[in-house]
């Protein structure tokens, strides 16, 4: 876990200083509950456990894996697919929410499976965690508002960072799967809105996506526990919120869930997409492309990601070089390119805006 950097910023020219490209690189690992039991390298046994979503989104859309499992036992923390998107001694997997403001209006988190509550913590506060100081507010705590249900053949699930005053089961209550128990929040060790999903088996840490033991190690062959309906699939970055703005965006401000959306003047000085992403890796490259009426070109910037993190805040803007800019809709997207297994995977994320 990491205390979140100072913004850096870096500032480049092109065509005269009419293009603009800034990124904010925030190292934004979230810590979570330290791990529970104990481990060791051997394949889970038993009955399997079958997992629906533990909080009410459509994957890829409304919520997205923020960080997998850490199935590397050294320090150098890997995922099951042996690539950087966890942290290290990380127990479980984290969804999160785009931003503080849909956290407020309340998302659902639910029972994987069905079980029996064994244990609840409500009532602790909803506060990111940037500094030492919180962190030992917090310390003992660090799952924050939580739920832990048992289940059949020695499986557990817990749920962990539930909104303070939301944690609506109790001790001994029974569950389906699907149960609304909590709301999702910003309590315990994090630093952003999202549930840490927890899993074990005789109390060992289990990888939801393979179903092996935390210390098998990764690249190894398993069987997810995820339900086949669901359609999970390993994201290897997310693109979960992305936008554009008439000047410098504030990247605080968007994760609260505060943003405009338009319609802009046309005498604004410039226009600046912006995206926000999970799971980048050094060597990725994104490109921002934005085209105003007609098809004028206003924004074409692409550049190489020179460092691995966890979350990464990026924009480009354009200088307004005329008295105004045409009236009508600008639309653009944003495309992140990443080579794997010598082939080029894209994914993109699309924004638009009216100028009047």
């Amino acid at each position: 876990p990491c205390a979140p950097t100072l913004p850096m910023v870096f500032v480049a020219t092109r065509n005269r200083s009419r293009f603009l490209f800034l990124c904010v690189s925030l190292a934004c690992l979230a810590p979570l509950p330290e791990r529970v039991g104990a481990q060791n390298n051997a394949v889970t046994t038993g009955a399997p456990l079958r997992l629906g979503l533990p909080l009410q989104c459509n994957l890829g859309e409304t919520c997205w894996v923020a960080n997998y499992l850490d199935a590397d036992a050294s320090k150098a923390a890997r995922d099951f697919l042996c690539r950087p998107r966890t942290y290290d001694g990380h127990d479980g997997v984290d969804f999160a929410i785009r931003d503080l403001g849909v956290m407020a209006r309340g998302v659902p988190v639910l029972a994987s499976a069905l079980g029996v509550v064994k244990s609840v913590r409500d009532g602790v506060e909803d506060v990111a965690v940037r500094d030492e100081v919180s962190r030992a507010r917090v310390k003992g705590r660090e799952c924050g508002n939580g739920v832990l249900i048992q289940h059949s053949a020695g499986w557990q699930t817990q749920y962990c960072h539930l909104r303070r005053g939301s944690v609506r089961v109790k001790p001994g209550q029974q569950v389906a799967a699907g149960t609304h128990i909590g709301l999702v929040g910003l309590s315990g060790k994090t630093e952003f809105p999202h549930v840490h999903l927890a899993v074990r088996f005789n109390g060992e840490t289990v990888d939801p996506f393979t179903g092996l033991s935390i210390k098998a190690g990764c690249g190894k062959p398993g069987q997810s526990l995820w339900r086949s309906d669901l359609g999970i699939e390993y994201e290897p970055v997310a693109l979960y919120n992305a936008g554009i703005a008439m000047g410098q965006p504030d990247y605080e401000a968007i994760r609260k869930g505060e943003r405009s959306d338009g319609p802009f003047s046309a005498t604004a000085s410039a226009l600046v997409m912006w995206v926000d992403m999970l799971g980048v890796q050094a060597g990725d490259r994104v490109a921002f492309r934005l085209r105003g009426p007609k098809g004028r070109s206003v924004i074409d910037v692409e550049q190489a990601v020179e460092k691995t993190q966890a979350r990464r805040f990026i924009y480009v803007g354009s200088r307004r070089l005329e008295s105004a800019w045409p009236a009508g809709t600008y639309a653009g997207e944003v495309i992140h390119k990443r080579t794997i297994e010598g082939k080029v995977r894209l994914t993109t994320i699309a924004a638009s805006v009216s100028v009047k």
